[in-house]
């Protein structure tokens, strides 16, 4: 069976690598108080349903399950679980296929011994999602499904209104069937219990900004995806911002230690306006490091500095609203803005 992909079609967006007043780190007496915003969040089981089905009468099976999940099922046969080298399987004999394999049927029941109760969840979602529906009150709260892919996708969202998890993902980093070689050490840290709620707020902050940055230069993906962390930290203004980057603790005291040490690399060696991807891939997505700035600065650190210059763009203008920040789409005038000066210095 297949590992994991990135999946970014038919709206679909899938995290696995990112308003209004003081969401960063910081500022948490500015955090709204949402305890008046009725939002309950009940999880939705589908592996639980799809591991039901009786593989004797498959057919009434699947249609029950494309009854209760008619969009999620479609989604996972098509796009999820198919066979890329099959062109011609059908949705139907995807499901078949992965529900009987020997190994999907052991890692779902390794899922249902870990994540059988999920009411913790329920209660950290419902809070996020109150937090969702003050910034973004236009927007319908999504139903929040989980899955078993077979390590295929850990958060995603499918529109405004779906979300998923696959919990195979969460299974501890030193979970034995993790490849090691395709999922490094820095890549697992994340995947544990902890990490659930931080991937699908990157997944929800993702969708509300879509997913193509406004330029190719590092500061137009520093600030895209500074945006994003901004939102993922407004959702959940109560973790640690090492979690919110999928650092070590020690890697976000070298950040903020070293930050004006960063921020003149990057001036120095011209390429904050660079569009040579290949140059400045590891400091906007993960990496183990970033040996473009410093041997020891983690891959991504670009894109904490841009959460840095977003922040120091909203503590300016406080009364800008998520949608208007959202809007803004040249980066140079968000930077001459912001007036961003590196902590040490301010």
């Amino acid at each position: 069976m297949k590992y994991y992909n990135n999946i970014t079609k038919h709206g679909l967006f899938v995290c696995f690598v990112v308003f209004s007043i003081g969401c960063g780190k910081g500022d948490r007496r500015n955090t709204p108080d949402v305890s008046g915003i009725n939002v309950s969040v009940k999880i939705h089981r589908f592996e639980q349903g799809l591991f039901a089905i009786d593989t004797s009468n498959m057919e009434s099976g699947y249609a029950a399950l494309a009854k209760q999940y008619p969009s999620l099922l479609q989604l996972f046969a098509e796009n999820i679980i198919h066979d890329q080298t099959n062109p011609q399987e059908t949705p139907f004999e995807a499901v078949r296929a992965f529900i009987a394999a020997p190994e999907v049927r052991k890692l779902n029941d390794t899922v249902q011994q870990v994540y059988g109760d999920l009411r913790w969840l329920e209660k950290d979602l419902s809070q996020m999602f109150r937090y969702y529906r003050y910034y973004f009150p236009e927007k319908p709260i999504p139903q929040v499904t989980t899955l078993v892919s077979e390590f295929s996708v850990d958060a995603f969202t499918y529109g405004d209104s779906l979300c998923g998890i696959g919990l195979d993902l969460f299974l501890g980093e030193n979970y034995r069937a993790y490849n090691p070689d395709i999922f490094p050490a820095y890549i697992r840290r994340q995947f544990q219990r902890d990490y659930i709620a931080i991937r699908l707020a990157k997944a929800v902050a993702q969708n509300a900004f879509g997913d193509i940055p406004p330029g190719n230069r590092l500061l137009d993906m520093m600030l895209y995806n500074g945006k994003m962390l901004y939102i993922v930290d407004c959702l959940l203004p109560e973790l640690p911002d090492s979690m919110k980057m999928g650092y070590t603790r020690a890697q976000m005291e070298g950040c903020e230690a070293n930050e004006p040490a960063v921020w003149a690399r990057l001036l120095t060696q011209k390429l904050l306006y660079s569009s040579d991807f290949e140059t400045f891939k590891k400091l906007v997505t993960p990496s183990p490091n970033a040996p473009v700035v410093f041997q020891e600065a983690p891959g991504e650190v670009g894109n904490w500095l841009g959460w840095q210059i977003v922040k120091a763009y909203m503590k300016r203008y406080p009364e800008t609203t998520m949608d208007a920040l959202l809007k803004l789409q040249d980066s140079q005038k968000l930077l001459e803005q912001a007036k961003y000066k590196p902590r040490r210095e301010q």
